[in-house]
């Protein structure tokens, strides 16, 4: 008898239910009722803007002119090779591709692989992009904006223009490959492989409507040529000037800021190289100051489907050349919780995890995997600091750190992890357990 009851109360409670649900429904459909004025205008709206859709057409532009990009393309020819790279500006993309791939962060780099030797090289482009865009993806990204007849075309065009990856021997190829918009000079590394063979050139390529001053390397070379620069082939020599070199960054009023802690040490295409194959872009940050200027370079770990780790590393040029090859030193940090930290929405740092160690560390493993790694060592930095006595820079930050700056060699040859060359400058183990009260290792049983 109970359940009885209370299936009946139940079914009472539902049927009163439906029956208000309707009232509330036909209550909606009466004629002059604002909810029905809404639908309706919701609903025409709609088949208007999918009438528009199904109409829209697309014009294939015409044959591309390559006259005007191989004029300003920068260029590298070594061993029968010659390669050339340019980014078109944002007209010139409209104009060649008949959408705005900048409206999907997507940037066509033009590139052009003049092959002078017997052998058939490939291109490998995932060594200028490792989150490159196929061509037909690309066109998958605009097919909403197109009527349906209109997408094959829209398609046909876009891998037409696409890089074919097969050079054969003595003769030519062009075409655009589709990257991650940088928003200042691009490293544009370019891996070749042929029949026991391989190759790679890196080109550092300027990004058009952005408001770079592409000389400015030139122009710092040029003014440390000018001073007393320092040539040393000797390791323990340089050892001694990078432990020699300011301890740390300087903010805008002139005050001792965050630790310099990596030094790197190679021409500009076996670093860029490096820094691309781990998904580093140049990226803007806020300035800080080393020898009178801003950092001349900045770098940020990339990801454009998940939060990277977001470790900046700012560096400078120094006056100092080791065996013919420019010394860079920088200082590498992350924000104070990492991919959960808050952005700054007026564009001010913010404040540093105090770890930089960590942000240290995440760099130099970055660049073991790149296989461009050839040596690496640790040198005396700005000095120890303990977890329980941090050091305060301006603006409230603080750190702790081992005191070690990292120093890594590059080299053009891919290596592996195995064939590294680790410096016994700086044990890194020792001086943890040593300056940092880590306990060692404990006896067994």
């Amino acid at each position: 008898m109970l359940h009885r009851d209370a299936a009946a109360r139940s079914f009472r409670g539902g049927y009163a239910r439906s029956i208000h649900f309707r009232q509330v429904r036909e209550r909606f459909r009466a004629p002059g009722s604002a909810m029905m004025a809404l639908g309706l205008v919701v609903r025409v709206y709609a088949v208007l803007l999918l009438a528009a859709c199904a109409t829209a057409t697309y014009e294939r532009p015409g044959p591309v002119d390559e006259t005007a990009l191989r004029a300003r393309a920068e260029s590298i020819e070594e061993e029968g090779i010659r390669v050339s790279a340019v980014i078109p500006t944002y007209e010139e993309s409209q104009t060649l591709f008949g959408i705005d791939l900048a409206k999907k962060s997507i940037q066509p780099v033009w590139l052009e692989i003049e092959n002078n030797t017997d052998r058939q090289i490939q291109f490998l482009p995932t060594g200028l992009d490792p989150e490159y865009f196929s061509p037909l993806e690309v066109a998958f990204g605009f097919h909403n904006e197109f009527a349906r007849d209109a997408r094959s075309q829209l398609d046909e065009h876009i891998e037409s223009m696409g890089f074919r990856q097969r050079v054969d021997p003595h003769s030519g190829q062009s075409g655009f490959i589709f990257t991650n918009e940088d928003r200042q000079s691009k490293w544009v590394t370019v891996d070749l492989i042929g029949d026991k063979w391989t190759k790679s050139f890196t080109l550092v390529v300027p990004t058009p409507d952005r408001l770079v001053d592409d000389g400015y390397y030139e122009r710092l070379e040029r003014e440390i040529a000018k001073s007393d620069r320092v040539l040393v082939d000797d390791l323990s020599r340089l050892r001694e000037l990078l432990e020699n070199l300011p301890c740390c960054t300087i903010n805008k009023q002139g005050m001792q800021s965050e630790p310099l802690n990596v030094v790197i040490i190679g021409k500009i295409d076996y670093t860029g190289a490096a820094f691309v194959r781990r998904n580093y872009r140049m990226s803007p940050v806020s300035a800080q100051y080393l020898f009178g200027r801003p950092q001349d370079v900045s770098v940020a770990k990339f990801d454009r489907w998940a939060p990277a780790q977001p470790q900046v590393m700012r560096g400078w040029l120094t006056n100092i050349r080791f065996r013919g090859q420019p010394v860079w030193i920088g200082q590498v940090s992350m924000p104070f919780g990492g991919r959960f930290a808050e952005k700054s929405e007026s564009g001010a740092s913010l404040p540093i995890d105090p770890d930089v160690d960590e942000a240290r560390n995440a760099l130099v493993a970055d660049m073991i995997y790149s296989q461009s790694l050839v040596k690496l060592g640790f040198v005396k930095g700005v000095g120890t600091t303990k977890s329980s006595e941090l050091r305060t820079t301006p603006g409230g930050r603080a750190y702790h750190t081992d005191g070690l700056r990292s120093v890594l060699f590059f080299g053009r040859k891919p290596l592996s992890i195995s064939q590294i060359q680790f410096l016994e400058w700086e044990p890194l183990v020792d001086h943890y357990r040593k300056q940092l009260d880590a306990p060692g290792p404990t006896a067994g049983p």
